[in-house]
């Protein structure tokens, strides 16, 4: 019992140094760590050449060890060097030296116990690999957010679509930062938190299907609106809606001097003001409107004006 208290006491366990400085010696410990083996309460890691780790297991975890033989310690230990990328099957009979229907029995009765798990690699299709119950799978394992049990979670993608949209719906004509979509649809239910990144993520999906724009702020935020839909439900062409006319094709709606004024359809414009994030002094259109929105546009023989807006 010493030697066991000894072991847990050591946060990672004790070397067979630890534990011949504290008095065991080399006929005492190895009878020791067989019996404690034998009882599923102790675990041996090889951390280098001839040199082991005594690792004691939590008496509360000691009863899914018990009754458990050699080999189904040694394909758990294996599992559990994997670390958070798992090892397959032939990995694992390669490591242990198993045959397969051994590794195959062993696998099915350490899962049963709830000591491992089998988690679907989407690096490999149709391939799983093992990992310890407790251990988070990496993303080049798990796929990240976006799949759940190896597959493409379209309905969930979907899902936080929907919420995106229901968030800037319901700020109609304002303008919000990615933290707070991050943190609306960190309320809402779903089969995993998504993080600020994978939300950036979906908000780019919006803007590519034009639901959306997004302006990077002068501190370097991103912050969204919802695009303007027009009588038929089609959104207006924003871009346009802010370019100068010189560059814009064409079009029978437009001002009395042939011009549109940027601002007019800018979903900013309530966020606008000098000196603010969103600002007249810093807009590039209000600037190539300016410039190119001259004498040089307007009918022929038109008297010069400048436009007080």
């Amino acid at each position: 019992e010493a030697f066991y208290q000894f072991c847990f006491a050591r946060d990672g366990g004790a070397t067979t140094e630890d534990l011949t400085q504290n008095g065991w010696n080399a006929q005492q410990i190895l009878p020791l760590a067989n019996a404690l083996l034998s009882q599923g309460r102790l675990n041996l890691v090889q951390i280098g050449p001839g040199q082991l780790m005594y690792q004691a297991i939590d008496q509360s975890s000691t009863a899914k060890f018990r009754g458990l033989e050699g080999e189904h310690l040694l394909v758990y230990q294996t599992v559990d060097k994997s670390g958070d990328k798992g090892v397959w099957s032939k990995a694992l009979k390669d490591q242990t030296g198993l045959q397969q229907h051994t590794i195959t029995k062993v696998t099915k009765e350490l899962m049963r116990r709830g000591l491992i798990k089998e988690v679907k690699s989407v690096q490999h299709r149709g391939r799983k690999v093992f990992m310890l119950a407790e251990i988070e799978p990496d993303k080049s394992v798990s796929g990240g957010t976006w799949y759940h049990d190896g597959e493409f979670a379209r309905d969930w993608v979907e899902t936080l679509r929907e919420h995106c949209k229901s968030f800037l719906e319901s700020h109609s004509g304002k303008v919000v930062s990615l933290s707070d979509v991050h943190a609306y649809i960190q309320q809402q239910p779903g089969p995993s938190a998504p993080t600020a990144d994978d939300v950036q993520a979906i908000m780019r999906t919006l803007e590519l299907d034009e639901v959306i724009y997004s302006v990077q702020t002068g501190e370097g935020h991103l912050v969204y609106t919802q695009r303007d839909r027009g009588a038929n439900g089609a959104p207006f062409d924003l871009f346009a809606g802010r370019m100068p006319s010189w560059m814009m094709p064409e079009r029978k709606e437009q001002t009395a001097n042939g011009l549109v004024v940027p601002c007019l359809l800018c979903p900013l414009k309530a966020e606008c003001h000098p000196g603010g994030r969103v600002c007249p002094e810093r807009c590039e259109y209000i600037d190539r409107w300016v410039r190119h929105a001259g004498p040089s546009r307007r009918a022929p023989g038109a008297d010069a004006k400048v436009n007080d807006w």
